[in-house]
């Protein structure tokens, strides 16, 4: 069952370092520390799963929130991807670089499909998801939130 499978960290490319989270990146990402430590928690109490530090190796500051979380879906506990790349750093390819690495990750561990929700109007990460290759399914509610809703399946 995916429940079981879990992401070996970090996760690296040629220009980021993906790694837990810690409350310090804050600062990096211009988030509040609550909204960080949230992510924290998560990733303590779902095994690892949850939005993880993007961090350009260069400068060694967090870029971006990437990561798999458990989501409820229309019903169906699913792994999500996330990314929040920081205002300061966007438009830089950071958020597909590290969705590139996080998919192959989740698929090498075992994953059979990964999903992802973005707000409607968001047509960056729309672009992204495209380029992706993920299906759109149409629109759904989490919470008090309404979005587009995705999924990839793994290539094997």
């Amino acid at each position: 069952m995916d429940e079981e499978l879990r992401i070996e960290l970090p996760i690296e490319t040629d220009r980021l370092l993906i790694r837990p989270l810690r409350i310090e990146d804050a600062a990096d990402l211009r988030e509040a520390e609550d909204w960080i430590q949230e992510k924290i928690d998560r990733f303590e109490r779902d095994g690892g799963m949850s939005l993880w530090a993007a961090v350009d190796k260069e400068s060694g500051k967090a870029v971006a929130l990437a990561g798999l979380q458990w989501e409820e879906i229309e019903g169906k506990r699913e792994i999500d991807l996330g990314c929040v790349v920081a205002k300061h750093a966007q438009l830089h390819g950071y958020g597909t670089e590290a969705s590139i690495a996080i998919l192959q990750a989740a698929f090498a561990a075992g994953f059979a499909r990964v999903t992802a929700l973005t707000k409607p109007d968001n047509e960056v990460a729309l672009r992204v998801l495209d380029k992706l290759g993920f299906t759109r399914h149409g629109e759904t509610d989490l919470g008090e939130n309404h979005y587009a809703f995705f999924s990839l399946a793994s290539p094997v």
